[in-house]
């Protein structure tokens, strides 16, 4: 799992991981680069991606807007992962 911290600095970045105990990495987008590559969606935007052995990546699961429970959004996307 990794979040992207769209226009955000490297700064602004780092202050949300340590003031919410992010455990995961993130990355600052402060020039909107990587969200312009995966469709300049709205934020929050959740996005499933199973790396394949001998295959492109594909995407299993995808959905706008916040997870009102993180425990209840990690079981969805490890269910339709494939992995459990």
């Amino acid at each position: 799992m990794i979040g992207i911290g769209v226009g955000n600095s490297a700064f602004e970045v780092d202050y949300f991981k340590k003031t919410y105990t992010v455990l995961f990495p993130l990355f600052p987008d402060p020039e909107f680069k990587i969200h312009k590559l995966v469709g300049e969606v709205r934020t929050p935007y959740f996005i499933g991606v199973k790396n394949q052995k001998g295959a492109a990546p594909k995407v299993y699961y995808s959905k706008l807007g916040g997870a009102k429970d993180a425990e209840e959004l990690l079981k969805k996307l490890l269910a339709n992962s494939g992995l459990q």
